[in-house]
């Protein structure tokens, strides 16, 4: 439907309708405006328990969502944006509306979720316009949504409250509603062959999600799956899962786990303590081990492991690394699928075919274009810090869009999977879509692809230094001028075999006695299933790296896995880490390749960099 936008002569008022993706039931008022052109991973980005935008280099940092019309082009980033949106909604902290530009069902589904296990709490209505700029533009402080889903802005609480009345006496309903509708006869057959209370429950929550993104939604049949929500965020996820165990729930398709919030076998021998979230995290585990997810997977690099995706085969995957590296790398075909909805689709098979299970939909729309930057292969190491930055350069550009990334083909030769993987990470935490193409490396590409983008960005060197000097906290003013660094963490994601290796190598060339420095800790994390094929872990562990297994940086929120130091410094060779790390753990963060990182254990110092690392 299309959005109309009606003005109000000599007002600075404007009424905006569009499409309804989740119908809530929050009391409708007058409430402040928070507006952004910028996206947000709700997960990384907003705080559950206080409502207060925590990422550092969004524009919205240090404000508080709570009680607000939150205006966003779109969600960015994480697959766990669901569990956040229920934490706030249960946490009374969520705004009374979102207001979107893009029809975005990941952001969605934590509502839908509260409406189907919470019935009692508060959910924020959720709507989609397509006139975004023109309300960008007007920068409103104020705004209403109305009874049928229109919103109102303005610049005072008494002219928005006087046009709502004037509004309730015209009495014209003009929204789309996204989810409310009529089953279709597929629909009603698939319902019908639901052997048990949970299978019905996830199947409506997949139907109630196919109508928000999609008019005339149909179904396909998935593989494999990889649960993102087995992460601990809040009492919500945990409610959830352990309903769908007591409600007979049981996947479908073969399905693994992402890294969860705590080391299962080992948090004891790690010094943490059983704290109420730790022992809920274990149970969260055990509740997705029950619907039969695979017991030995936990970890965020699923395409590492045995039986990766194919080209072209249908999947449903969570987690946002692995979901770009299975659609860009891999060529295989997911959405990036919400927490809570990974699972239903597991426990049903099927998902709706939306998005980039199309081969149409997986057409770019955007060409980046970096042909005009030399890059040197000269310094392996140079060279591999140029992925995370690139990836989260890319992520940022292309703006919701499936991006096409040229220039590196002549590269080609000199890219490893393991700079794909860092490459991926970062750009999941800044970019909406699923999927990039690289001319030279992924799969897809084709000379029609290129020809056929209808944007073009010119990407230049400057752009790359930016988000260096971003990601390596440059512009930090409290940040140590000498480089000293405390703590070190790798594998984010999860190192793979072939890392490991390379730290041996490098700490192999080290002169004797090619031990760390006494007081940086060096700490990896890896699944279970690699550490224990690992032939280095042992000569890795000699030089002192202490290994996690069954969760990731990202989840390791408290003291003892993070400095309990709030001064303290961490280095990391993730873009991701770099991203995420300073909002969620309070610590100051460096950027650097992991052969850097190996001298840093040295030395307890990493340098500023004088010139550009490529």
């Amino acid at each position: 439907l299309k959005t109309s936008l009606q003005t109000r002569s000599n007002s600075g008022m404007s009424k905006y309708s569009g499409r309804t993706l989740v119908k809530g039931n929050e009391e409708h008022s007058v409430c402040p405006v928070i507006a952004s052109d910028v996206g947000i991973s709700f997960w990384g980005g907003i705080d559950e328990k206080t409502g207060i935008v925590i990422d550092h280099s969004h524009p919205l940092y240090g404000q508080s969502v709570e009680g607000s019309i939150l205006c966003l082009p779109s969600g960015r980033g994480s697959c766990t944006a669901s569990q956040v949106m229920l934490e706030l909604i249960l946490n009374n902290k969520a705004p009374k509306a979102l207001i979107l530009r893009d029809r975005d069902g990941l952001v969605s589904v934590g509502a839908l979720v509260a409406q189907a296990i919470f019935p009692d709490s508060n959910v924020l209505d959720i709507i989609q316009i397509e006139n975004y700029q023109a309300l960008l533009a007007q920068k409103p402080r104020f705004g209403h949504v109305l009874e049928n889903g229109s919103v109102i802005f303005g610049e005072s609480v008494e002219e928005i409250e006087e046009a709502v009345q004037f509004d309730a006496r015209d009495g014209k309903a003009d929204v789309k509603q996204g989810n409310d509708s009529v089953l279709t006869t597929e629909e009603q057959e698939m319902i019908d062959a639901c052997q048990t209370e949970a299978e019905r429950r996830a199947l409506e929550c997949i139907i109630k999600y196919a109508y928000i993104v999609s008019d005339s939604p149909t179904y396909i049949d998935v593989k494999k799956a990889h649960i993102d929500g087995c992460t601990y965020i809040g009492p919500g996820g945990l409610a959830f899962a352990e309903r769908l165990v007591q409600e007979g729930g049981r996947v479908k398709i073969p399905t693994t786990l992402n890294s969860v919030s705590t080391d299962l076998r080992n948090w004891e021998g790690l010094g943490i303590e059983a704290t109420e979230s730790q022992q809920s995290s274990m149970k969260l585990a055990d509740a997705y081990v029950a619907l039969g997810c695979s017991e030995r997977s936990f970890t965020c690099a699923p395409y590492l492991l045995g039986n990766p995706p194919e080209l072209d085969e249908q999947i449903v995957w969570g987690e946002s690394n692995a979901v770009v590296f299975a659609n860009s790398i891999l060529g295989a075909r997911t959405e990036k699928y919400a927490d809570y909805l990974d699972i239903c689709c597991a426990i049903v098979g099927k998902v709706p075919k939306v998005g980039v299970h199309i081969k149409e939909k997986r057409q770019p729309q955007v060409l980046l274009d970096v042909s005009g930057i030399d890059f040197s292969t000269d310094d392996a190491a140079s060279f591999s810090l140029l992925f995370p930055v690139l990836g989260h350069l890319c992520g940022t550009l292309s703006d919701g869009e499936v991006p096409l990334l040229v220039g590196l083909e002549r590269y080609s030769k000199n890219i490893t999977t393991d700079h794909l993987k860092d490459f991926c990470a970062a750009f999941g935490t800044t970019a909406a879509s699923p999927l990039i193409h690289v001319a030279g490396v992924t799969p897809e590409v084709t000379d029609e692809m290129i020809e056929g983008c209808k944007k073009k960005y010119n990407v230049d060197v400057g752009e790359l230094e930016e988000t260096y000097k971003l990601l390596d906290q440059q512009n930090a003013l409290d940040m140590d001028e000498e480089g000293s660094i405390d703590w070190i963490s790798l594998g984010n994601p999860h190192l793979s075999l072939s890392e490991c290796e390379n730290l041996l190598q490098k700490i192999q060339s080290l002169p004797s006695p090619q031990k760390k420095k006494e007081g940086v800790e060096v700490i990896a994390c890896m699944s279970r299933e690699l550490y224990e094929k690992s032939a280095a872990v042992p000569a890795l562990r000699d030089f002192g790296i202490s290994f996690v297994n069954d969760t990731c940086w990202c989840m390791l929120l408290e003291p003892p896995m993070i400095p309990s130091n709030p001064e303290a410094t961490i280095l990391t060779n993730s873009g991701k880490y770099a991203h995420y790390g300073p909002g969620l753990t309070g610590r100051k963060f460096r950027l650097a390749s992991m052969a850097e990182c190996v001298d840093a254990a040295v030395t307890g110092k990493l340098s500023r960099r004088s010139t550009h690392p490529w």
